[in-house]
């Protein structure tokens, strides 16, 4: 019984972030906290951040995930 109570956990979880990811695909870009811009090695002047290239913005991994599966499935 408990173990049919964590895979309806989980599903519902999973179920949930599935429709995270298609509503809102982007989130916060961890490395430069959402600005778009990190401090150049001197630490005097900004430069866009690497990670987002200055969107600020990151794809959600279960977004790449879904759009690297259709992508499959279209060959």
């Amino acid at each position: 019984m408990r173990s049919l109570l964590l895979v309806a956990l989980a599903a519902a979880w999973l179920g949930g972030y599935a429709l995270a990811c298609a509503v809102w695909p982007f989130a916060a870009c961890g490395r430069c906290d959402g600005t778009g811009k990190r401090r150049s090695p001197s630490g005097k002047a900004f430069r866009a951040c690497p990670r987002c290239k200055g969107t600020a913005r990151r794809l959600r991994t279960g977004r790449r995930f879904w759009l690297w599966t259709r992508g499959r499935a279209a060959r």
